[in-house]
């Protein structure tokens, strides 16, 4: 096309025929005319025909370009369209279809406000469910169903290789995280930041595998109890990259990457429903004040809770709370005090027949005769019959461990020396009502056979040979204060040094 245009433009600047003194015969303009004209038709052809080329050419150019951008998006890319294929016995004129369908960036997460009033009444357990998602568009007025199941995890059972044993293995170096007991656990704390350093408030942490979760505040921090050291925390915030790392100390940072791609698979489902004004405010949330009305659902490998009102769901990644359902558990009480590592009795709560619950992992808000007493744990997969649960420090119950100096003495016998040590301990109930406490101390063990253990003394408690730890089973009147003793000797080398106290 250009070298056709240039062409025309060398016709029309040599248009001159002649010299200025001399004229022009009639043959020759004749000839110069039609050599012009002939040649701008061909032109003008030529020019067509190139047009039409180019015409063509950007057409299949936005078809292809159109393709490729199809065939370049990725599969997570909204769309209004589903396509549904229907396979049938016979033809069908009329069927209605409920569509279910998997969203990303969704979830949810459990906690249980767990208040005492006094240790002569029963567990009052509510249990909510934390509901967020980014989906894409707004959830107003769906019915929502929590469910224990995830299809995000492998459905594959595992299977087990031969063990192979070689000399000079070495153990993996243990974890900084300890487990400290059953329904306390782990505590994990952190901050959540983005590659430029800023704080996410919102980023929802859930432990995988269970239904236990936080959130972090404004600051980017979160607080967080983990089951055992084998926890993995999952981190998911709209429009960052997902981050999985396992809990192997108490404090972890986070950064996240901004990335637009969608990361987790659903683990609520919603429907449409028709709309309802039932405790509703007024900018159509559902008041949560009160439990909502469910229904259980119980299936081979999961349990869900559907929730009978709908409810409404912000697509904005923020947390919001529906009260599932109350407990009113009969359950019994005791204390636990070990004054030689702390002198603090932590009150427990023990809970049978806990399995008919249909409970989920999560942590407790707890609350003692009216007070808050901090957070634990619901570790449901590690619980035995019994369901123990730790409640905290009762400052209602003072607990005093010392030594009795007078007698505290060391006497010397040829190439050996024995020593004497004694511990009173004190428990006071200030309670207005009695209360049963367990008291564990200890008496020490030899290592060698140069060292033993002589004259122990540990009135009212329980021995036990093994491990040498001696329990006391107390019920301690209102206002009324137990004393108790242990006693013991150590018979050891003169030159040897022992930590006896």
């Amino acid at each position: 096309m250009t070298i056709l245009q240039n062409e025309e433009n060398i016709l029309a600047k040599n248009q001159v025929i002649g010299g200025t003194n001399e004229g022009l015969k009639t043959a020759d303009l004749k000839e110069a005319v039609d050599f012009h004209r002939q040649r701008l038709i061909d032109l003008v052809k030529q020019k067509t025909e190139v047009s039409q080329k180019i015409t063509s050419i950007d057409s299949s150019l936005v078809k292809l370009d159109k393709q490729l951008k199809a065939l370049n998006n990725s599969d997570e890319t909204a769309t209004s369209d589903i396509v549904v294929t229907v396979s049938a016995n016979s033809s069908v004129s009329n069927a209605s279809f409920e569509i279910n369908y998997y969203v990303y960036n969704a979830g949810w997460y459990s906690n249980y406000d767990l208040r005492v009033e006094d240790v002569t009444k029963p567990i009052d357990l509510l249990f909510k469910a934390n509901i967020f998602q980014s989906s894409g568009e707004d959830w107003k007025d769906v019915n929502l169903s929590i469910s224990s199941g995830n299809p995000t995890e492998s459905g594959v059972a595992p299977t087990i290789n031969p063990w192979y044993l070689n000399l000079n293995q070495r153990r993996t170096p243990q974890n900084t995280v300890q487990a400290y007991g059953q329904l306390i656990g782990n505590t994990v704390s952190g901050r959540v930041i983005d590659s430029n350093g800023y704080p996410l408030p919102g980023v929802n942490i859930i432990i995988k595998g269970t239904s236990i979760g936080a959130q972090t505040d404004f600051d980017g921090n979160y607080t967080i109890k983990v089951p055992n050291i084998n926890s993995v925390l999952d981190f998911n915030y709209i429009g960052y990259e997902n981050v999985s790392v396992q809990a192997t100390n108490k404090t972890m940072n986070i950064t996240m990457k901004e990335n637009v791609q969608l990361m987790e698979v659903v683990v609520v489902s919603g429907y449409s429903s028709k709309k309802s004004k039932r405790n509703k405010d007024e900018e159509g949330y559902l008041d949560s004040s009160v439990p909502m009305e469910i229904a259980i659902n119980y299936q081979p490998t999961t349990i869900s809770y559907e929730i009978q009102v709908p409810y409404t769901v912000l697509n904005d990644g923020k947390v919001y709370t529906a009260e599932i359902k109350t407990f009113n558990l009969p359950a019994q009480y005791q204390y636990l005090s070990i004054p030689k590592i702390d002198a603090n009795a932590y009150l427990t709560a023990k809970i049978t027949d806990w399995q008919d619950l249909n409970l989920f992992d999560g942590e407790l808000n707890l609350f003692f005769e009216g007070a808050f007493l901090g957070k634990s744990l619901l570790d449901l997969q590690n619980a035995s019959d019994t369901l123990e649960i730790s409640l905290g420090k009762d400052k209602g119950i003072s607990i005093a461990r010392k030594q009795l100096k007078e007698y505290k003495s060391k006497q010397f016998l040829s190439s050996y020396k024995t020593e004497s040590r004694a511990f009173e301990i004190s428990i006071k109930n200030n309670k207005s009502y009695p209360v049963n406490i367990v008291v564990l101390d200890q008496l020490p063990i030899s290592a060698t056979k140069e060292i033993t253990v002589q004259e122990e003394e540990y009135k009212e408690g329980t021995l036990a040979e093994e491990t040498k730890i001696v329990t006391w089973k107390l019920k301690i009147p209102s206002k009324t204060e137990k004393k108790l003793n242990i006693k013991y000797k150590v018979k050891s080398p003169k030159n040897s040094s022992l930590i006896l106290d």
